[in-house]
């Protein structure tokens, strides 16, 4: 009997035992919060809202407070669509933090009356393209994925399975229906649209209970394979964090990259800075955004280099997107953007638009930034980073006279080319001072033309993609035989007053032409002033056709993309025959001087610029308009070269610029003093340059030497006197004060030097380390290896 009733007991406590491990099990599976952050993390966000987040959660609050004000959308627009779910996240994350906030019944009427849209049953039964097209699907999913996380708690077992029921149903949708993303195409897979679809499909796959068993097996497999392909590409094609669609469309790109990470990052429960650390593109995303950000006068904002399809403005919040990025690398360019970019206003997809403006940087402060803000990161002093980069896939050089808002800007780009908001615009180059425009690109347009870009025409024809409205590249890795290419040749940064930069870059084989050989165009900034050098060449006579956008605007403080008004105004003032002055502000901006040096002779004429203008089409229904106008410069030849000279009027400070005979150069006059001296011929008439190679230049300070350049240069020499020998050709900038000569070398192969010295130096360094040197009879004499951007310094 005994053991009857202890057989029984077993059974009882082994079926007990069975019960609540299944329970547990069950609890496991439904633990919340989960997707942006974990259940043990819930305190600490709590905490937040009395330290660290003031600010955030009063910005926070006053979301909830507007929306409890408004009224319930029963029928969706697609703007709001991108804006409105978002902010009911914030409704949700308010009252998972702080129960006793009044919003709860605010977040239950707007949360089911999007769930319940009529328009996600239309889309599914193929009736119209959902609500806000893919854009909007992606971003509303993530959203209402979030609310299920944070609000799971208060709903019932019923409204869960109804919530899951009705998201499964429109993620599975949504991923047959966007299948195209899914592909193995470089540019559909990596475009800001692509993006929002891993975005979502994660959130849903992460966030959501109770899905199919074959949903979670595709869905799963579909993101695992885009991840491991992103890594690649991530650090290879995208290793300088560039877009080729662009700054504007980065930063939504960027979101939803960031949203899919920390998704992927908190479900598969990987640590912070994970998958972030693994991936170039994350690493440099932030520094391709500070340097695409224009000098912008008073408000610190002059707009973005609009390269691609690019809005002057952002779409996409950057206080709430580069706390993620500074968060997890510890970035502190990243953290500059989240907290000291002054925006003022800032361009984002959101339901309130039209009747509310954003007047300061707290009302940005959005349920990303409370989530992923960390106060601890160091903010970058950009006084201690170089006023220029290079982001090499991209193919695109920025320079930047200093970090003031009163900054000359210059920025030139040739490089990759994989996506649909890519423009057919190698070559492509724009110059800015403090926010407004002088030479400058169209932005968004569609079709897309190359004759909309301050580059070159063939017979009156462009580049890989003129006149398509989704420029078609070509597939990855076959389109690779396209891609334009820039090289650095040196870039000095500032150094005693003198700034000095030279590059090449070679859009040659962007252009379908059977005619053309090549097209190469250097570029010489030096001391503010620029020169550039374009050399054609084609199998048979053609048209060779160089453009120059410009156009003037007056409107606002941010008068580089305020252009509704004037359109029509031609900036360019002639002054003889070869000569401009841009002036895009009648009289309230600084004028920039454009000088033909060319030593041949081109046709030249200013005429109207017309291009198709999406943003006024959207907004007063005129596609088709005048902005501003374009300089053309053409030559029938077999072969030609151009040489242009760019300076500020107020900077050139009544000195004189003159071409150089028999040769493309120029010299720089003051007070009918030899100020400098630049040549690409070495038969060149010069006054005092002399060299061998094929550029250099002299700069001189009350008649004394102060700089000295080449680019593949054996001698260069001042008059008679020879003030460097090199035994291979090699690319050198040399400045000189009292104590100091520094030289900045680029050497395709190992070399000796020689330069002229009136004492033998007291320390040689290369690079920072000690170097062996001879010093004879005036001369120092120096080994150099193979390298590019070396760094020699004498004690003198």
């Amino acid at each position: 009997m005994m053991r009857v009733k202890y057989t029984i007991l077993i059974v009882l406590i082994l079926s007990f035992s069975v019960v609540v491990n299944a329970c547990k099990k069950k609890n496991e599976t439904q633990v919340h919060p989960r997707l942006f952050f974990q259940a043990n993390e819930l305190e600490t966000f709590k905490n937040y809202k009395n330290t660290t987040h003031k600010q955030e959660w009063a910005s926070l609050l006053s979301i909830c407070e507007n929306l409890k004000k408004q009224d319930v959308f029963l029928k969706p627009k697609p703007k709001m669509v991108f804006a409105f779910p978002e902010k009911l996240a914030a409704v949700a994350l308010v009252q998972l933090l702080d129960p006793n906030q009044p919003y709860q019944e605010t977040f239950k009427k707007h949360f089911w009356t999007i769930l319940n849209w009529k328009e996600w049953d239309s889309w599914i039964e193929g009736k119209s393209k959902g609500p806000g097209g893919d854009l909007g699907i992606a971003q509303a999913l993530i959203a209402l994925s979030a609310c299920y996380d944070w609000q799971y708690q208060n709903f019932s077992d019923e409204e869960r399975k109804l919530i899951n029921d009705k998201l499964i149903r429109i993620s599975h949708h949504f991923y047959k229906d966007y299948s195209r993303y899914h592909t193995k195409s470089f540019a559909i897979m990596n475009c800001n649209h692509g993006t929002n679809v891993y975005a979502a499909l994660s959130a849903i796959l992460y966030g959501i209970d109770g899905i199919p068993s074959e949903y979670k097996k595709e869905w799963t497999e579909s993101l695992e394979h885009k991840y491991e392909t992103l890594t690649s590409q991530m650090n290879s094609n995208m290793s300088d964090g560039f877009s080729d669609e662009g700054a504007t469309y980065l930063m939504f790109q960027l979101k939803t990259y960031v949203q899919w990470m920390e998704i992927r990052r908190n479900a598969l429960e990987k640590g912070y800075g994970k998958p972030y650390e693994d991936l170039q593109w994350f690493q440099n995303a932030s520094a391709y955004c500070l340097y695409s950000i224009l000098p912008g006068g008073d408000d610190n904002f002059g707009g973005l280099a609009r390269y691609a399809d690019a809005n002057p403005r952002f779409w996409g919040n950057p206080y709430s997107v580069f706390p993620a990025l500074a968060k997890n690398l510890k970035d502190p360019i990243a953290q500059w953007l989240s907290n000291d970019l002054d925006l003022q206003e800032v361009e984002l997809w959101r339901a309130e638009k039209k009747n509310q403006k954003d007047q300061n940087q707290k009302s940005n402060f959005d349920v990303w930034r409370y989530i992923w803000k960390d106060g601890t990161v160091p903010t970058v002093d950009l006084n201690t980073i170089p006023n220029w980069r290079f982001f090499e896939d991209a193919g695109m050089y920025v320079w930047r006279s200093s970090w003031e808002n009163n900054a000359s800007y210059f920025t030139i780009k040739s490089g990759m080319h994989y996506q649909g908001h890519g423009q057919p615009d190698d070559g492509q180059f724009m110059i800015h001072r403090a926010g407004v425009p002088y030479i400058i690109d169209m932005g968004y347009s569609v079709p897309k033309y190359t004759n909309e870009h301050n580059v070159l025409l063939v017979n009156g024809k462009g580049q890989v993609g003129d006149g398509d409205v989704w420029c078609d590249f070509g597939e990855y890795p076959a389109n690779k035989n396209i891609w334009g290419k820039t090289d650095i040749i040196l870039s000095t940064g500032n150094q005693d007053g003198v700034d000095y930069f030279n590059l090449i870059s070679d859009p040659t084989n962007m252009y379908p032409s059977k005619e053309l050989e090549f097209w190469h165009r250097e570029v010489i900034g030096f001391n503010g002033v620029f020169l550039m050098r374009d050399e054609m060449k084609a199998n048979t006579d053609v048209d060779f056709e160089l453009l120059l956008h410009s156009y003037t605007s007056r409107k606002g403080k941010k008068d580089a993309y305020v252009y509704e008004k004037d359109r029509d105004v031609n900036p360019f003032n002639a002054i003889g025959e070869n000569e401009w002055k841009i002036d895009p502000r009648k009289g309230k901006a600084p004028l920039l001087i454009v000088k033909d040096l060319s030593n041949q002779t081109w046709n030249q004429k200013v005429d109207e610029a017309w291009f198709y203008d999406n943003y006024l089409r959207k907004k007063n229904g005129v596609g088709h308009v005048q902005l501003g106008n374009v300089l053309k410069r053409k030559q029938h030849a077999s072969s030609a070269s151009s040489l242009l000279f760019f300076g500020f009027e107020d900077q050139l400070d009544g000195k004189q610029v003159k071409s150089l005979k028999n040769g493309d150069g120029m010299a720089i006059y003051k007070n009918e003093k030899l100020n400098t001296e630049i040549s690409w011929s070495e038969k060149a008439k010069t006054k005092q340059l002399r060299f061998k190679g094929e550029m250099a230049g002299l700069a001189f300070v009350n008649k004394k030497i102060q700089a000295w350049f080449g680019r593949d240069v054996r001698v260069i020499g001042n008059g008679k006197e020879d003030l460097f020998l090199a035994e291979n050709p090699i690319s050198v900038f040399t400045n000189s004060s009292k104590n100091e000569m520094t030289i900045h070398v680029n050497s395709s192969k190992e070399t000796s030097i020689q330069i002229k010295l009136n004492d033998a130096p007291n320390e040689v360094e290369l690079n920072g380390e000690p170097i062996e040197y001879t010093y004879k009879k005036n001369w120092l004499s120096v080994n150099l290896p193979k390298g590019e951007s070396q760094i020699l310094k004498l004690n003198l």
